[in-house]
């Protein structure tokens, strides 16, 4: 087997050599061409052979041994060329310490050679000037060495750019061309080969990734695969033809033109206003249901795109699902909500059309005085907007109003949501004790159904107890529905204020789902 000069190659393209003289590992040349090896090997290639070397605890790198038995002679044997770059451990003991600390910092082992060794040598490029400073004790030790943490670090790309044209001995970390071919131990098959292949290259995140409906439920909020491709097939057409917000004060006058059947087929339109987009109508489809739950910045690495396209998909898809899943929030008729009463209101609560509550969402800090007395409730203590939803007898939602700031009450926002205008005569609406609307619906010739109260002094009585207990068991089909909606993260976080102008179109887009 062909002996090797005693080489490792190190993550950041840089080389080390090691050279066996006395038994002792030196610390080699940080720019060994393949000529350069293969001078060497033809010099030493009757003193030994080649065995693997496993470096000090730390360093994973197999590199080729090259057993010598130390003599004089072999080091002048060298060609003059490569004799000269291999320098002679100081007789100075100050010295010596000096470059002993410098050497042993990369080397990771006990490396102490006394005085004058011999047997001990360094390799020119180690040293700041690339040669030997008597002159100039600053610079007259070895101090270029790589360390397993300097392959570890990631340069910036302009860092790397300018490495590139550095001389050997101006930096620390010195490059060489690469060595072409390296003795049989370093040889391996193809399937060895193969298996070293790096696959790890990153691409925008698409739907196909989310193979099981657990993911799809964590990233989406919506319970299988086959429910986002029937939302996106019915948004698709509606979506190749929107406009995307570029702003408050950007608008477009011109109509879109229609896409051609290669861009409907491909889901790419020329046809929409604005720049040529970076991600497919589904990715964005997909993006919009994460950010949801996930934050602009994750959902920009994810995708590949800034946090500004983000955030201009998100505004225009939002819009776009807000207007055309309003139909699934179905207020039902009153023969409807019949046919589909549970057993535990047929016997109680027959007449009962829905149930309504309020629910509250917590929002940034605000900056303005007047919006932050607008959004602060006294309930939550916190700033807060708020909701008011009904949902049938079987736990569908069938009416979701605007937002209105915390400060708001139960009783303000019925009656100025539009509520009352979906109430028919002889209804009877379900609802916590907070909503003090009897009155309200008597001008509708509804009733009202809350678990009974008493003053503070008196004790409740039996049938009351009992009224109440029955009331909480059926009212908390509206609970579980508000909680369904806290699964979408955007609703169960601080909503950014920034997104406060979209809280309608978001809460509205949340109940479809």
């Amino acid at each position: 087997m062909k002996p090797a000069l005693s080489v490792m190659h190190a993550k950041a393209h840089a080389w080390y050599c090691q050279v066996l003289w006395g038994g002792r590992w030196q610390v080699g040349a940080g720019a060994t061409t393949g000529e350069e090896v293969e001078q060497i090997n033809s010099h030493f290639s009757r003193l030994g052979s080649s065995t693997k070397h496993m470096l000090p605890e730390g360093r994973e790198e197999l590199l080729t041994e090259h057993a010598l038995q130390w003599n004089r002679r072999k080091v002048e044997c060298l060609p003059q060329s490569l004799a000269k770059r291999y320098k002679k451990w100081p007789v100075d003991p100050k010295l010596a310490k000096i470059w002993r600390k410098q050497v042993a910092k990369t080397r990771g082992d006990v490396f102490n050679p006394s005085p004058g060794a011999s047997s001990t040598f360094v390799c020119s490029n180690h040293f700041p000037l690339g040669r030997r400073t008597p002159e100039n004790p600053k610079t007259d030790y070895p101090s270029i060495f790589m360390t397993v943490s300097d392959y570890l670090q990631k340069n910036s790309p302009k860092k790397r750019k300018a490495n590139r044209w550095q001389e050997p001995g101006s930096s620390k970390c010195l490059l060489a061309p690469k060595i072409e071919e390296c003795n049989d131990d370093c040889e391996g098959t193809d399937e060895e080969m193969e298996t070293d292949t790096d696959y790890s290259v990153s691409v925008p995140m698409q739907f196909e990734q989310l193979t099981r409906e657990l993911e799809v439920k964590v990233c989406t909020g919506l319970p299988s695969p086959e429910t986002f491709q029937f939302l996106f097939d019915y948004l698709s057409e509606k979506a190749r033809s929107m406009q995307y917000w570029r702003g408050g004060k950007q608008t477009t006058k011109e109509a879109p033109q229609p896409p051609s059947p290669f861009q409907l087929a491909t889901g790419f339109t020329k046809g929409r206003p604005g720049p040529e987009r970076k991600l497919r109508l589904e990715q964005e489809f997909l993006l919009t249901l994460m950010k949801l739950a996930l934050l602009t910045i994750d959902l920009g690495f994810r995708f590949h795109v800034s946090a500004t396209t983000v955030g201009s998909i998100f505004i225009t898809w939002i819009k776009l699902m807000s207007k055309e899943l309003s139909v699934l929030i179905v207020w039902p008729s009153r023969q409807q909500v019949k046919k589909t009463l549970p057993c535990c209101f047929r016997k109680l609560y027959p007449k009962v059309r829905c149930i309504i509550d309020c629910f509250e969402c917590f929002t940034e800090t605000p900056s303005g005085l007047d919006l932050a007395a607008t959004l602060w409730s006294e309930y939550k203590h916190h700033y807060t907007f708020k909701v008011l939803v009904a949902i049938t007898p079987n736990g569908a939602i069938s009416y979701v109003s605007s937002c209105y700031g915390g400060r708001a009450s139960d009783v303000f926002i019925v009656r100025n949501s539009g509520f009352l205008n979906m109430i028919e005569p002889y209804d009877e609406i379900m609802a916590d004790r907070g909503f003090k609307i009897r009155e309200d619906l008597m001008m509708h010739m509804a009733t009202l159904c809350i678990p009974p109260s008493c003053a503070s002094s008196m004790q409740m009585l039996p049938h009351d107890i009992r009224e109440t207990s029955n009331i909480a068991n059926v009212r908390i089909y509206v609970e579980q529905a508000i909680g369904r909606l806290k699964v979408f993260l955007l609703l169960k976080n601080e909503l950014p204020i920034s997104l406060l102008p979209l809280a309608d179109d978001i809460v509205r887009v949340c109940c479809a789902l």
